[in-house]
C-alpha cells in the first residue's frame, strides 16, 4: 500500500491543513484535560478513561455515583466535544505519520503509510464509543452499551498507540543526527 490518504492534498495544502490541525489539536487537548480533572474520583481514577473502560454496568454505575451532577454534565460536554476532537486527533496523527514516512527508507515510507490509513480507524472506534457513553450518561448504566464503549476503546486505543510508536521509533533517530549535527557546528 504506497498511497497516501492525503494525495488529494499539494504540498503547500498539506503543510498548512497539519500546521491548523496542531494548533487545533493542542487547544482541544488542553481543554479536555482541563475538562476531565472534574471527572477523576477514586472510582475514576483515570477521568473519562476510566468510564470508557468501565465495561460492564456496575463498573459504569460506580462511576456514575462517584460524579455529582455536575460532573455527569462535564461528561456530556466532553462526548459532545468528542465528535469534533476524533476527527482532529486521527487527521493529525495520519498526516504526521505520512509526513515522516516520505523522509525516510522504503520500509518505513511503507509501514508509514499503513500507518496514516490504520489510525484513521480511530475515528469510528471513538465514535461508537461515545455512543455508548451518551446512553450510559442519558439512561443510565447498562451492560450492553459499558461493553461496546470498553470494545471499542480498546482497538482505539491501539491503533493510536502504533501511531505513536510508530512516529517516536522514526523521529528518534532523525533527531539525534540534528542534535549531533548542531552540536557539531
Amino acid at each position: 500500500m504506497t498511497i497516501s490518504p492525503f494525495g488529494w492534498l499539494n504540498e503547500r495544502q498539506l503543510l498548512r491543513v497539519f500546521l491548523a490541525l496542531t494548533v487545533i489539536l493542542l487547544a482541544m487537548s488542553t481543554w479536555m484535560a482541563r475538562m476531565d480533572r472534574a471527572l477523576v474520583t477514586d472510582k475514576a481514577p483515570n477521568g473519562i478513561v476510566s468510564f470508557e473502560l468501565a465495561g460492564d454496568a456496575r463498573s459504569a454505575k460506580d462511576i456514575l455515583d462517584a460524579w455529582d451532577s455536575a460532573a455527569q454534565s462535564v461528561a456530556m460536554l466532553v462526548q459532545g466535544v468528542d465528535y469534533l476532537y476524533l476527527v482532529v486527533y486521527t487527521l493529525w496523527f495520519s498526516m504526521a505519520c505520512w509526513l515522516i514516512s516520505r523522509r525516510l527508507g522504503p520500509a518505513w515510507q511503507r509501514m508509514g503509510v499503513v500507518t496514516a490509513w490504520l489510525v484513521l480507524l480511530a475515528a469510528p472506534f471513538d465514535a461508537i464509543e461515545n455512543y455508548g457513553l451518551i446512553i450510559q450518561l442519558l439512561h443510565g448504566p447498562n451492560d450492553g452499551m459499558a461493553f461496546l464503549s470498553r470494545w471499542m476503546a480498546i482497538p482505539k486505543f491501539g491503533v493510536l498507540l502504533i501511531a505513536v510508536a510508530y512516529l517516536l521509533v522514526a523521529l528518534i533517530p532523525r533527531l539525534r543526527v540534528a542534535i549531533t549535527n548542531r552540536a557539531s557546528a
